[in-house]
């Protein structure tokens, strides 16, 4: 049951590292004025320059998250295939 729950929760973390390290590439290689602002015409919304660290931040923790809740599954697994083999 726990595997499981990992294995949801690496999903979970996966595909949020995947959207906020989409969302720091594309605001990181915006052209901000000198003011850190940057103007989209299209739809009229002014991004700050300041929210691409935050992105970043945001990035950094769900990757490490991610990481951590693998290693912790592969330790379950290794756990569960050496007390089976004991058993045998």
């Amino acid at each position: 049951m726990k595997a499981k729950t990992l294995k949801i929760l690496i999903i979970i973390f996966s595909l949020l590292t995947a959207l906020f390290s989409w969302s720091f590439y594309s605001r990181s290689r915006m052209n901000y004025n000198s003011q850190g602002k940057y103007f989209d015409k299209e739809t009229l919304i002014v991004y700050d320059q300041q929210a691409v660290m935050v992105y970043g931040l945001i990035t950094f923790t769900l990757l490490s998250l991610t990481l951590l809740t693998t290693l912790k599954l592969k330790s379950i697994k290794n756990k569960n295939s050496m007390s089976s083999s004991k058993i045998k």
